[in-house]
């Protein structure tokens, strides 16, 4: 499969969070839309949020792993600097 990336930024006023938006096709909103519920999800409510960017990176083949997760919830997300583990809040 095929998917988008969506290279994603937060800063908040104690912390700094990058993170990819995996998709097969969404629109801009729907991908901002997933990167706060995932921020919902480690514990980031919007009130902290100070500066955000979520912008189209590249596409590539998905592993399976990511395929799961976009047939399950139509997106997956890779953390990267200052996010927890998957399944781990703050």
């Amino acid at each position: 499969m095929k998917v988008k990336i969506y290279d994603t930024h937060v800063n908040t006023k104690n912390a700094y969070f990058h993170f990819d938006v995996v998709v097969k096709k969404a629109t801009q909103d729907e991908v901002e839309s997933y990167a706060k519920a995932y921020l919902k999800t480690i514990g980031v409510a919007d009130a902290h949020i100070v500066q955000e960017r979520c912008r189209f990176c590249h596409e590539e083949i998905a592993n399976q792993a990511t395929i799961d997760a976009i047939e399950k919830r139509g997106y997956d997300i890779i953390p990267m600097q200052g996010c927890p583990k998957k399944g781990n809040k703050l």
